[in-house]
């Protein structure tokens, strides 16, 4: 029996290819090589278009992959950005949430706890990273037929770049970035 989801089910990594080769063509597969033999795709966006931010980012498989568990954040598919980091982003803004909301605590009440709205922290190798959260294990589905795709969750990942950017200058307000109704 094959240990790895792209071993076991070859017909979902040829689908997989398939979708990221039609929607992001310049996205490369490679392979972790910490061991884990996880699968990700690696390439920049940007969403905003000329004038905006260039997203290097790294779509990374879970093992449980097309599965995600019940209060997993990001689905079966983490989207890292490399650069710029989540991180950094997220340092800056936060000093802007205590003052707009008085508090760290009123400004993490009101879902701004990382200093941006949508993301979640995880491990990745030996250091916490940031994350675009892409699925929200409430709203999420796996079976045969729903199932998280690196492409969907691309998509996904590219709507809250535009969103961020959009947030970050200003132009949209807190409810609007923190509530995604858009």
């Amino acid at each position: 029996m094959a240990f790895y989801w792209y071993q076991s089910d070859p017909q979902l990594y040829q689908a997989e290819v398939a979708a990221m080769q039609k929607f992001f063509p310049s996205f490369q597969i490679n392979q972790l090589q910490d061991g884990s033999g996880r699968l990700y795709w690696r390439g920049k966006v940007q969403p905003t278009g000329e004038g905006g931010m260039v997203w290097d980012l790294m779509l990374i498989y879970k093992n449980s992959h097309p599965h995600a568990g019940q209060n997993e954040y990001g689905g079966s598919v983490q989207i890292l950005p490399v650069s710029p980091r989540l991180k950094d982003i997220a340092q800056k803004t936060m000093p802007l949430m205590e003052q707009t909301y008085g508090s760290y605590e009123n400004a993490a009440a009101h879902g701004f706890g990382l200093g941006l709205p949508h993301i979640y922290r995880d491990n990745f190798g030996r250091n916490e990273e940031y994350f675009i959260c892409t699925a929200d294990p409430k709203y999420f589905k796996s079976g045969q037929t729903h199932s998280t795709s690196a492409a969907s969750a691309l998509s996904w990942a590219c709507k809250w770049i535009m969103l961020c950017e959009m947030w970050l200058n200003g132009e949209i307000s807190d409810d609007v970035a923190l509530e995604g109704n858009y």
